[in-house]
């Protein structure tokens, strides 16, 4: 099993689903005080998509509100909604230092359709893009690349190709 990966003040990144988990609330809430999106963060990462969902349209609609916004959507089962967000997303920030983060959210929608080689896809031009970049980023790229394979060779002990 792919390793959780610490990502800030108190908060993972699961290596079981790709998802961020907090595992000191009062560190995180320390770490993200100066966030305007504090609250949306908390509410997503501690599993309740339905009460951050309802936060975002007041916030103007930046790239991060969207992607944010796509997280939701897939936390709720809402994976093709979430999924085309995520390719406009692609398309605007292509070329730039938030492309990666988008294929990466993206590919984690795939996994959770069950699309892997798309996921692996996204996952692979992630680690790609952060090759040269911070190596935390780099690590959760690299890490969404294992749980992609562990997936697809799970997959493949139990014949469901």
């Amino acid at each position: 099993m792919a390793e959780d990966v610490e990502a800030g003040p108190g908060w993972i990144i699961s290596g079981t689903d790709l998802r961020p988990r907090i595992t000191d609330l009062e560190l995180f809430r320390a770490g993200v005080a100066d966030d305007p999106l504090a609250q949306v963060l908390e509410l997503l990462w501690i599993g309740r998509a339905a009460r951050a969902l309802v936060l975002l349209p007041a916030q103007d609609q930046s790239v991060r509100v969207r992607a944010l916004t796509a997280d939701c959507l897939r936390d709720l089962g809402h994976g093709q909604s979430a999924l085309e967000i995520y390719d406009a997303l692609i398309t605007e920030t292509g070329g730039t230092g938030y492309e990666a983060v988008m294929l990466q959210h993206r590919g984690k929608v795939h996994l959770e359709l069950g699309d892997i080689p798309a996921a692996r896809t996204d996952f692979q031009r992630s680690v790609r893009l952060r090759h040269d970049g911070d190596p935390a980023l780099l690590a959760s790229a690299e890490q969404a690349l294992e749980v992609a394979g562990e997936r697809e060779r799970e997959r493949g002990r139990t014949g469901l190709e």
